[in-house]
């Protein structure tokens, strides 16, 4: 696979190999926000009129479980774009091994939190970990999600394989199209049952379908038989190549652990010290925050892969580095501009005006969407080994402050915790990522 080189005295080139993969990723997403963005609304707002407030708070608390769970891809991502970039020879021998072994983890890894969720559900301790959320039968719906969950997770390495390849633009589609795929199953769950917990498997089987159906297209895109090697990964042995996965999974799946942690843990925070009505009324903020921070997701997911191969090669790496963190800033301003504006009153309509979603609370999504932002060149940037080590402990303390700060302001209400991420994201991460990107490049 060729090298991007930097012609001396030009940069025309080099921003050409960057925003080519960066334009048709973040195009696949616009032209899917607005589908997923409506298809949001209308699911919250069907959610609300068929179970109520305090009903949509437990469905939007256990489908956002999974991203607590730091074994989504098991660092599989960070591994896989290494191993595309470093090999390129016609077997493609270490793709392959690398392929196998994430495979054979998230199988394993799959099969734990499916029994660990049945479990915990058996001796009744959802209904202890929900808190004020919790209602009758919510043991079983969590049951039956974490069962869905784990058996989509080995077919959930189809996204890691479409960054690998730099085809983000499929993996957007395909999210567009699963949450109209999403909202049709909700709206089947209400007509026959109109319970929380019908909602929640409907959820989590949409996101099994769509995960079925990347693998299928990833493969192709591979030109394997990925399918097929993730549901015989347990039983081959060949081609593996574990070191080259340690080195990259290991502290990739320690900072998955650190974010999942760190914003995911808001809702369960909320239940604990606050009530339903405020974890419903940070959910209802979330759902605008979410699609502005995809389209940030989609412009820096291509960096991964360009700059898995462009750190091998020589040119002026901080000057593009600096003119990416400029427009990830601008981009994200305009961005925060949008949610600001439309998030209250958007927000209280899908809410029933049951509940009001302040201007408060959007400001401080808008401040943690824009400080995301200033540090995504750099993140994408610091991915190989030593920078992805760097990154697991730079994550591992702002969790560890936000999660401290994150309980004691949300007395403020639902904006609390969102303020105690902007700052320990700020202080930990944002700050000495840049530092560290900007004197390696």
């Amino acid at each position: 696979m060729p090298t991007a080189r930097a012609p001396g005295g030009t940069h025309d080139g080099p921003r050409q190999r960057f925003l080519g993969p960066v334009a048709r990723s973040v195009g696949a997403r616009a032209v899917t926000l607005p589908v997923t963005a409506i298809t949001n609304l209308a699911l919250v707002h069907t959610v609300v009129g068929a179970v109520g407030v305090s009903g949509y708070a437990l469905f939007a608390l256990v489908t956002t479980l999974p991203a607590v769970l730091p074994v989504t891809d098991l660092g599989a991502g960070a591994a896989l774009t290494e191993a595309v970039a470093r090999d390129t020879s016609r077997e493609q021998r270490l793709v392959r091994g690398t392929i196998l072994s994430s495979a054979r983890y998230l199988v394993y890894a799959g099969a734990v939190v499916a029994a660990t969720g049945v479990i915990m559900a058996l001796f009744g301790v959802w209904n202890r970990v929900l808190g004020d959320v919790a209602q009758p039968g919510a043991d079983l719906a969590v049951a039956v999600a974490s069962v869905l969950f784990g058996c989509s997770m080995p077919l959930g390495l189809s996204r890691s394989v479409l960054i690998a390849v730099n085809r983000n633009e499929v993996s957007f589609l395909l999210q567009g199209a699963g949450s109209v795929l999403q909202f049709a199953l909700v709206l089947f769950a209400v007509g026959l049952d109109g319970t929380a917990g019908v909602c929640v498997f409907a959820a989590f089987l949409s996101q099994f379908v769509v995960n079925a159906v990347g693998t299928v297209l990833a493969g192709r895109y591979l030109r394997m038989p990925l399918l097929r090697m993730i549901l015989c990964s347990v039983r081959e042995g060949g081609l593996n190549d574990r070191a080259t996965i340690s080195r990259f999974a290991l502290p990739m799946t320690i900072t998955t652990a650190a974010t999942a942690l760190a914003y995911s843990t808001d809702r369960l925070v909320l239940s604990h010290t606050a009530d339903a009505t405020a974890v419903a009324g940070y959910s209802a903020g979330a759902q605008f925050f979410g699609p502005a921070s995809s389209l940030l997701s989609a412009a820096g997911l291509p960096l991964w892969a360009l700059f898995a191969r462009r750190r091998r090669s020589s040119g002026a790496h901080g000057r593009q580095l600096a003119w990416l963190t400029g427009y990830f800033a601008a981009g994200s301003l305009v961005l925060s501009i949008g949610i600001v504006v439309l998030g209250p009153l958007a927000g209280t309509w899908m809410m029933h005006e049951r509940i009001r979603v302040g201007t408060d609370l959007m400001v401080a999504f808008a401040t943690l969407l824009i400080v995301q932002a200033l540090a995504c060149p750099a993140n994408m940037w610091m991915t190989d080994a030593a920078g992805l080590r760097f990154k697991a402990i730079t994550f591992s303390l702002m969790a560890a402050a936000n999660l401290a700060v994150s309980i004691p302001l949300a007395r403020l209400g639902p904006e609390g915790p969102v303020i105690g991420s902007v700052v320990s994201y700020a202080a930990l991460v944002l700050v000495p990522i840049l530092l560290r990107a900007f004197r390696r490049t």
